[in-house]
């Protein structure tokens, strides 16, 4: 399903969280037995949602058995109406294929999304991530994880940031084949493999990024991509030739540059190279657009250490939003992916063939990665030289 899908079509992520934390605070005894809950206005403070969704998340309380709801009262908490076996029962496992690894900011803000969505009581969540970084070698382990799962009776459902593409095509088939629900995330499934994804609209907003360049005055616009051959990178890519069109501004083949880099060449000698391309263009560009936040400011360091002065001499612009997390002010402009949203609507979907079987209409979720605008592009030289510039922070 497509940007356009209505989130009534599934009960809301946000909906999940607030029912989840209601539930541990009656079962912990922080909510009185026999007592009231809290009003619908506080609760809607405390969370920062609207009192439709508290409304609906107390009528999910109400359905496990742990409020009762009277016309015109404050719902009561029946925490001893809770079957004995309720809390008895054996949890469900889940699995969960992570890249890089845990540790990375955006795959941190996801898993939190989607802890925050399951029900600690019901499911156990077992990550993975690779280990080594020779991509053949990322691809062979998501294959053995996906093996693994195959084979593990316990594993009801996993959620994967699939990297293996076609290769891996014959272990996604093992997995559907033994009955295990799959949801993609960040890069749609492989062609041939119909599957729920969730991801970011990553053409638009490549296009709001480059349109916000050419608003700048900028018309000799780069683009760095990489050798990845996920749909993520694909679609930022037809997102910049978009924007370019609906400037009236050529697209040339040319200013498109490929980053071929990997921790055993040294990364930072393929972005000084790639900083020399830039420059030695004919007329150098004015301004570029990576297809991700790590390039980016990779980039930025190469190009200053030539004395090119970003954004006085060129602008860069990222995407992912990956300065959120460190300290400071952010510098890069780019597009924040709302990491934790699809963290929670990729476990809300699984939760949904987990619970209901493996049919129907598969969906695929599309959310908004707005532009965030910051000193990377926000001047142009004349502008910039009344403006101080904060120093880039490395990335952890």
């Amino acid at each position: 399903m497509s940007k356009s899908m209505r989130q009534s079509s599934l009960i809301s992520p946000s909906v999940i969280v607030v029912a989840n934390t209601l539930r541990e605070r009656v079962l912990s005894g922080e909510y009185r037995d026999q007592g009231w809950l809290p009003t619908e206005r506080e609760l809607a403070d405390e969370f920062g949602v609207s009192r439709t969704i508290i409304r609906r998340a107390i009528e999910e309380l109400e359905r496990q058995n742990l409020v009762v709801r009277s016309p015109r009262c404050r719902p009561v908490v029946k925490r001893n109406s809770v079957p004995p076996s309720a809390t008895e029962t054996r949890r469900l496992t889940l699995g969960l294929w992570l890249w890089p690894s845990a540790t990375f900011p955006g795959a941190s803000a996801i898993l939190r999304g989607i802890y925050r969505t399951l029900d600690a009581n019901r499911y156990r969540l077992v990550i993975e991530s690779p280990v080594d970084t020779d991509w053949r070698a990322v691809v062979h382990s998501e294959a053995q994880f996906l093996e693994r799962i195959t084979r593990d009776r316990d594993v009801a459902g996993a959620i994967l940031w699939y990297l293996g593409g076609e290769a891996n095509l014959p272990a996604l088939q093992s997995v559907r084949s033994a009955g295990i629900p799959l949801v993609f995330l960040d890069r749609r499934p492989p062609e041939g493999f119909p599957a729920d994804y969730v991801g970011v609209d990553n053409r638009y907003a490549a296009m709001q990024i480059v349109h916000h360049l050419i608003s700048k005055g900028h018309r000799y616009i780069a683009h760095i991509t990489n050798v990845d051959n996920a749909s993520t990178v694909h679609e930022r890519l037809q997102g910049y030739r978009d924007a370019l069109t609906e400037a009236g501004i050529p697209f040339r083949p040319e200013l498109v540059l490929t980053e071929t880099g990997s921790p055993e060449a040294g990364y930072r000698n393929v972005h000084e190279a790639l900083a020399a391309q830039l420059m030695e263009l004919p007329g150098p560009p004015t301004a570029v657009f990576c297809v991700n936040d790590v390039l980016a400011l990779q980039l930025i360091d190469a190009l200053r250490a030539r004395g090119v002065h970003v954004p006085e001499d060129i602008a860069v612009a990222g995407f992912d939003g990956l300065e959120r997390w460190l300290p400071g002010s952010p510098f890069l402009t780019t597009a924040n992916q709302p990491f934790e949203r699809i963290g929670e609507w990729a476990a809300q979907l699984l939760l949904q063939r987990v619970e209901q079987g493996d049919k129907g209409t598969y969906q695929h979720v599309l959310l908004e990665a707005p532009l965030s605008i910051h000193a990377s592009t926000r001047y142009t030289r004349r502008e910039a030289e009344t403006y101080p510039f904060h120093s880039r922070r490395e990335i952890p």
